[in-house]
Order: C-alpha cells, then structure tokens, then sequence
C-alpha cells in the first residue's frame, strides 16, 4: 500500500518537519533534482534542449525557479516565464529566483514572447489549490496546452496547474501533462477522476520527509503485489468444498447476462462450487452459458423474482460461505432481497440489490460490517442523496450510514471500511455493460474463500482491474468487451504472480 495524502496532510507534514528546526531551502532544492532527474529520464538528456518554465507565486514557483538554475548548469537553453516580478516572490522562491537572476536566465513576463520550446515545466500552482483558476493563468495554461499538442513535453510539479488535489477534478482550466512529479507521497487527486488523465505518468520522488509520522487517517493506494497477498493460499491437499461455496441471486427476463457474468467470474477467482438462484424462466439459458455452475429455479413474476422466492433463497443459503445479490434482478419483490441481507453470511450487494434497498428503509436497517455495498455514483445518489465531487468523502458518508462496506465505482474506485483505500488499476475499455457485474462476481468468489469484506473489496477491484488492463492489451480498450475480463484475467495474474504458484 502507498499513503495517499490530501493537500492538508501533505502540509502537517511539512509543519512537522520544519518544526524541528530544519531548514527549508535544501528541501526545494532536493525537489528540484528531482525534477531534474524525472525530466532526463522520460524525456532525454536537457544539454541543447530548449525549455520552458512557468513559474507561479508561491513554493511551486521556487521549485521551478530552482530546476530552471540546475537546467542551466545542464547547459539547456532555458526560459522562465515569471507570472509575478520578482521583488513580490517570498522565502525560498525569492531565493531562487535571485539565482536564476544572477546567472543570466532569460526571463520574462509575457508567454506570447516564447517560441514554443521542446518541453514546458508548469510550476504555477502547487497541491492546495482550492479555487477556479484566474484567466490570467488560464491563458498561460492554454499557451502550455497549445504547444503540448504541437508536439511540446510537459512536465509538471507536484499537480498539473489547475488541478485539486483533493478531489482529483480540474477547477476551471488545467494543464495536460505528459508526467507529474510530486514529492514524498502521491496525492488524492493524481488518482481519482479527472487526476488519471491530466497527470500523465505520476512519479514519486523522496525528498527527506518519510522519517515524519503520517497523519492519522491517510488514505491508501492499493498495489497489485497488496492484491496479489490477499488471494487465499491454494494446498495441494483440497477439494471443491474447500474452496467456498457462493449463491448468486440474480438475473431476470431480459438480463440473464449480469447473472452469468457474476458467476463466471466467481469461478475463475477460485471458488469451488457456485450456485445461481434465478427466476425459473432464464434457468434453461443459464444453465447453458455457465456450466460450471448449479442453478435454482426460483418463484417470479413478470420475468422477475416475486415475493414467493424469498424462503427457497433462505433455504438455499444453508451451507453455504458467501452471496451476491442483485446482478440483473430487475424490479425483484423486496423480499427476495431481504432474505439475502438477513442471513449471517458475507454478501456482495449489487445493482438492483442497491436500488432496493435505496427505495426500503427496512432493508437499509438490515446492512452491516458483513455486506459489500459497490454502487456507481447514480446508485450511490439514490442511497443517500447527491454524491458531490469529493468520492472519498462521499463512501465515507455511505459506510458511516449504512455499517457496510462501501465500494463506490468511478475511474479509480473508492473502498471504504475500517480504513480507506483506493484502487485505480483498470483501463478505459472497462466503460463497458456487464463489468459491474464481473467486479460483483469476483469480491463475491472472494468472500466465498474466506477473505474478509474490506479485503475483499480492495483487492477484487485491483485485480478487475488488471484484469481490465490484460484485456485491453489483447483486444484493446475499443474492442474489449466484458467477457475479455473474464477470459483475461488468468493471463493477468500469471504475469502478477511471476513465479509464484497462485
């Protein structure tokens, strides 16, 4: 796992470090080799290279003006662009401002005077910014943007200007980059919405501050190897009862589909016997798409489970380690639902599941620590009202209402337990029908193995979405369907496993 700090965590701790009386100037000029090393590694040696450096007010501006003096030394043909005059910059990004002065940089105040150079550093803004950008700065963005797509690198420090931090979407203009380098820690906004797009690739660069405590309540990203650890340990000497027995209830006229992803996946993730309980009308078409599994022909009407199906599903549920509930049920009885939630099983609450709930209060007051909920922001809406633009804060609201797990869906997705972690594997072919329910498929296989809840929801969301990203290398993001995921996905954890047996 890597901490995933908000802007104010990231500046307690800067506070703590500096508290201890350190001084700050050799912090910017360690950011600011890092800069250097980034920009070498990804974009080639900066000797002969023309650059420009776009360099704001405050601290993000200092590390600006401090790379722009190491590029010179590198012999890079270097321009500032100083968005204030010098005699108003503060501190540190005073300092180096008088540097870069001293050694003769090219300077100016006007980005119409810079001929379009072979790479942009955007030091305009930093990770607090918290307000629309000015149009004075918006039209400095647009002059970056503009040369980005004749052909210009970009790389930006700590945030592409224009970007929050904190919740990952632009305030009004911002920066395309091609890499983000920020310092010590990744910030929320680097890997949620707008973040994966507008930050190219985000590089992590120490700059002395790891040794400081981490504040209380750090958000965590999830990494493939975290994934990898938490599939359950597979002995020679098992058999299919081992391995966790899953019932799915899903599926209706119409969407037999959700129903055969949801169980497919659960097989491919390992688990040993899968039962489908799903309106006797679809069964013949179910039990044909999936033949690994057994099906329960339960009670319906008009193509969906009626109230009737409630005590076959209680009965069903004997034995067995774990559930879905809710892949294509459509308008499902409440009932049907409710015989899911109340038995004391690990459940995965999905789709319709959700939409149930969402319109029954008694259902919702059946929830607890043992259910993953995994709604998208519409499902999430329903819940508990408008989800707003912060998608942590907002699965923080849902868990703190619901007692469950929360898995809240988006370009990265959001767990939310115990702990906050962040998954943001997966790939933009993954905007496709049914992926939901594979996800549902494999937390729910999960689950079945014995893996708890908020495990098993951090770490089957990491494992879509490599799975996701193993698809889209076979039949790319355009072609890529949600049976690719499925299909894929032994591909993806051969290559994460490496030599591990899995």
């Amino acid at each position: 796992m890597r901490p995933l700090l908000t802007p104010d965590q990231m500046y307690a701790l800067e506070r703590d470090y500096f508290d201890t009386g350190a001084p700050s100037l050799p912090l910017m000029e360690r950011a600011a080799q890092a800069l250097i090393d980034a920009f070498e590694a990804r974009f080639g040696p900066l000797e002969g290279r023309r650059v420009a450096v776009a360099c704001g007010a405050g601290n993000n501006g200092g590390d600006g003006w401090a790379f722009a003096c190491l590029a010179a030394q590198k012999h890079a043909r270097v321009t500032i662009l100083a968005t204030k005059p010098v005699e108003s910059l503060k501190g540190d990004a005073l300092t180096c401002a008088r540097r870069a002065q001293a050694l003769g940089l090219d300077i100016r105040d006007d980005a119409a005077q810079i001929p379009r150079p072979d790479a942009w550093v955007d030091a305009l803004f930093g990770i607090g910014l918290s307000r629309p950008v000015s149009e004075e700065y918006a039209a400095v963005i647009a002059r970056i943007n503009e040369d980005h797509r004749s052909g210009s690198r970009v790389l930006a420090v700590d945030a592409p200007s224009g970007l929050s931090l904190l919740t990952g979407h632009p305030l009004g203009a911002c920066v395309e980059a091609d890499v983000t380098v920020t310092f010590e820690y990744p910030k929320r906004g680097h890997y949620l919405f707008d973040g994966l797009d507008l930050c190219g690739e985000v590089i992590v660069s120490p700059i002395g501050l790891a040794e400081r405590p981490l504040p209380e309540g750090a958000a965590l990203l999830v990494q493939p190897e975290d994934a990898l650890a938490a599939l359950p340990a597979r002995r020679r000497n098992i058999h299919k009862g081992s391995c966790g027995h899953l019932l799915i209830v899903a599926g209706s006229l119409g969407m037999c589909g959700a129903a055969m992803y949801a169980a497919r996946a659960a097989l491919r993730m390992g688990t040993g016997l899968v039962t489908l309980a799903a309106p006797r009308s679809i069964l013949p078409t179910l039990q044909a798409l999936t033949p690994g599994a057994m099906c329960l022909g339960l009670p319906e009407e008009n193509g969906a489970l009626s109230a009737a199906a409630a005590e076959p599903i209680r009965a069903a549920l004997a034995g067995k380690s774990a559930a879905i509930v809710g892949p294509g049920l459509g308008k499902a009885a409440p009932e049907a639902v409710a015989a899911v939630l109340e038995a004391d099983l690990p459940a995965v609450v999905d789709a319709d599941a959700l939409n149930a709930v969402s319109r029954c209060e008694a259902l919702r007051a059946l929830l607890g620590p043992r259910h993953v909920l995994t709604p998208h922001p519409g499902e999430a809406a329903r819940l508990m009202g408008p989800v707003g633009e912060d998608q942590i804060a907002a699965a923080t609201r849902l868990w703190e209402a619901t007692g469950a797990v929360v898995l809240l869906k988006g370009a990265s997705t959001v767990i939310r337990g115990e702990g906050v972690h962040v998954s943001a594997s997966g790939c933009g072919g993954m905007a496709t029908g049914g992926s939901g329910d594979v996800l549902a498929g494999m937390i729910g296989g999960l689950l079945a193995q014995g893996v708890a809840p908020e495990t098993a929801a951090w770490a089957g969301s990491q494992l879509h979405g490599l799975a996701g990203e193993a698809a889209a290398r076979r039949f790319t993001e355009t072609a890529m369907t949600a049976a690719d995921l499925i299909d894929c996905w032994p591909e993806a954890l051969k290559k994460l496993a490496g030599s591990k047996k899995v």
